[in-house]
């Protein structure tokens, strides 16, 4: 199997990812956590005492959390990408180097 990398063109999508496709992920989850608690506002009850904690337990950091949830899941995904392409760089600078003689 071949192995190349257009290295412009993954490092502008692995920062895209970083940047514009977590901030995405981040508006979705808080918007998400706010429509949550509007809609549990005028319960009361243990039911929703349940529920809330259930929510808070749970979701609201999963799908909020830049530090812990699918935000920050993304942006490692991200720095995966730019690390993966950083490596292929440096790897190939190397061989070119190799070849070039310039590690004897």
């Amino acid at each position: 199997m071949d192995c190349m990398i257009k290295n412009a063109e993954v490092k502008d999508a692995a920062n895209n990812i970083k940047t514009t496709v977590k901030d995405e992920f981040l508006t979705a989850g808080t918007t998400f956590v706010n429509s949550f608690n509007a809609a549990i506002a005028d319960m009361k009850g243990e039911a929703k005492d349940a529920l809330e904690e259930f929510f808070n337990n749970n979701i609201r950091d999963l799908v909020s959390s830049e530090e812990s949830g699918i935000p920050a899941m993304v942006t490692g995904f991200g720095d995966l990408i730019e690390t993966n392409r950083s490596q292929f760089a440096s790897v190939d600078h190397s061989i070119a180097e190799s070849i070039k003689g310039g590690s004897q």
